[in-house]
């Protein structure tokens, strides 16, 4: 599993110490602007609410005129004129006059106020306070039809809204006396006026209601935003909530207020940003805090890839370095005092490992030319032995003429080995050693061996190991060779490997008996021992070609078909061995 990195571990610390500071910024101003929110909530709903209050005194003080004008008996008595005389009569006019000044002067007493009247239902005649043509038409069309009904059998006893044409008024009727009632008309318009006054902001909306919610006054609000605002208030009447318009999808302080005098509702919607507009601190902040997050963290991380990172990946990128043997490197210093300790002691470290990677491998070359010399010198008397073994088996069956042909070719070969004292030598001087040794080998066994040596033109000339075939070759004579008049025949070629072109492969076959499980087993896992056992020449020479060659060298072992045995050894065909033979041969000249 991959651990973090450094930069990341640091970047989460600051992420942990730095969220809970803006979340509780966020939430100090949030609760900030909700308490804000509330108080000026609460108050605008308790500024509206006094203009209602207002409105409620004021109404309730035109219900306790007109009932004064009916008890009081200045007024009482031409109220009882106007429904005892005729028309015609003086008195009937001058009860009209002093009826007329009366509420005339009255309606001066009230603010945002429309007309009292006085109305004759025998005689229908009207009195107005206001003198307006127009208004005194409408307004006798409506009281007269109004009062008209109310006289079958209903009560007048409180404030009711009437409606005519596109304007809604608020009255109160009294009884004066037997057919004529007095009363007071307020367009709701001039009541609502003083409320839409109020700085608000430019959105801002105020609207009476009646007891269903239906709007009595003008208003610019929308069809769907009325019926989200009744909806609103149905399902939670409070003081002041927070609305949002359907039509703008913007929050609005929805405050509604009933009169107590009248069956009417006050319904207000404010923007909620004109009561906050007085509050750019808080909202400044709310803004302000994620620019501020993103400045400290651009910062943090500049400073920190400055002063930790840059010196830390130079360190890291060194390291990598070294780690792909590298050794040419200089790290700069860095601008704190602990890594610059650190980068100090790296080019230190790097440089002593440089001077000691030298003299170890300088140390690892003399001892594996030292290995590689005693290895050398172990497979010549090896061969040797063999070769008296031989030379003895001959001497005992008399046989002088052999015995003359093997020294011949051990002579050669010996004196070969001790003249050239090369570490590689080509294919085809191997190939003459195995020939000789075939050769003494034939004349020990007459027609029991043959063999056949495939050697191109091409390869005759690749360097390879001195004795790297001929113990193959010898131990395939010594345990390969059965008993009985069957010739035993080996063959030896070479070629380049079908896996790979740039391989040389080198094929020893027999027909003999071959390898056991077991022995095969054994010697396709590399276990030959120590070289001190009985495969001391098969030890020999894998460990000469590991040496040389490295891994790119194998030894493989398998069965002939349809019997025998099989050698395959692999080295890399490289031009190297060329340049090395072109080398020894300019010592021996030089010799």
């Amino acid at each position: 599993m991959k651990k973090p990195t450094l930069r990341l571990r640091l970047l989460r610390s600051f992420l942990v110490i730095l969220t809970p500071l803006v979340l509780f910024l966020y939430y100090e101003n949030y609760y900030a602007i909700k308490i804000v929110r509330e108080e000026v909530s609460q108050s605008t709903s308790n500024v509206l609410s006094i203009h209602i209050t207002q409105i409620d005194r004021t109404l309730d003080e035109i219900t306790h005129y007109l009932l004064q004008q009916i008890v009081t008996s200045d007024t009482k008595s031409a109220y009882l004129d106007m429904a005892s005389l005729p028309e015609t009569n003086g008195n009937y006019t001058l009860a009209k006059i002093k009826i007329h000044n009366e509420l005339t002067s009255g309606s001066t007493a009230f603010e945002n106020f429309h007309s009292f009247f006085a109305y004759s239902v025998k005689k229908e005649d009207f009195i107005f306070s206001r003198s307006s043509f127009t208004d005194t038409n409408d307004l006798k069309e409506m009281l007269g039809e109004y009062v008209r009904e109310k006289v079958k059998g209903q009560s007048f006893s409180d404030w009711i809204v009437l409606r005519y044409w596109e304007k809604s008024y608020l009255v109160r009727v009294a009884q004066a006396s037997d057919g004529v009632y007095i009363g007071a008309v307020l367009l709701l318009e001039d009541l609502i006026r003083p409320l839409r006054g109020l700085d608000y902001g430019d959105r801002w909306e105020a609207i009476l209601l009646d007891t269903t919610g239906q709007p009595l006054t003008k208003s610019v609000m929308s069809p769907e935003t009325m019926t989200a605002v009744n909806r609103k208030l149905v399902t939670n009447p409070l003081a002041f909530q927070v609305f949002e318009n359907p039509a703008d999808h913007k929050d609005y302080l929805l405050v509604s207020t009933d009169f107590k005098q009248a069956p009417l509702r006050l319904a207000a919607m404010i923007p909620e940003k004109s009561l906050l507009q007085r509050l750019p601190f808080f909202q400044g902040v709310i803004y302000l805090i994620p620019l501020g997050v993103i400045v400290i963290f651009i910062f943090y991380s500049h400073y920190l890839r400055k002063m930790l990172f840059s010196p830390m990946n130079s360190l890291i990128m060194g390291m990598r370095r070294v780690v792909k043997g590298d050794m040419e490197i200089g790290l700069k210093e860095a601008e704190t005092e602990e890594l610059n300790f650190l980068i100090t002691t790296f080019n230190h470290m790097v440089s002593q490992i440089s001077h000691l990677k030298i003299n170890v491998y300088e140390e690892m070359l003399k001892a594996q030319q030292s290995e590689f010399k005693h290895l050398q010198a172990q497979i010549n008397p090896h061969f040797y032995l063999n070769s008296l073994n031989i030379i003895n088996s001959l001497s005992t069956l008399g046989e002088n003429d052999l015995i003359k042909k093997m020294t011949e070719h051990l002579a050669d070969y010996f004196r070969f080995i001790t003249r050239s004292h090369r570490d590689t030598i080509t294919i085809d001087e191997e190939v003459r050693h195995i020939r000789n040794y075939l050769e003494i080998q034939m004349l020990r066994f007459p027609e029991k061996i043959t063999y056949n040596i495939d050697l191109p033109e091409p390869f005759s000339r690749t360097m390879i190991l001195p004795l790297m075939i001929q113990p193959f070759v010898e131990n395939a004579v010594i345990h390969g060779m059965e008993e009985g008049s069957k010739p035993f025949h080996i063959e030896i070629s070479a070629g380049n490997c079908q896996e790979d072109p740039n391989c040389l492969e080198i094929l020893i076959r027999d027909n003999g008996v071959g390898f056991t499980p077991e022995v095969l087993s054994t010697f396709n896992q590399k276990k030959f021992g120590d070289g001190t056992g009985t495969h001391m020449g098969i030890w020999n020479v894998y460990r000469r070609m590991r040496m040389a060659f490295g891994y790119q060298a194998e030894v493989t072992f398998l069965l002939g078909e349809p019997n025998g045995a099989i050698v395959r050894l692999t080295i890399p065909a490289i031009g190297a061995f060329h340049e090395m033979e072109e080398e020894e041969d300019g010592k021996a000249d030089d010799r």
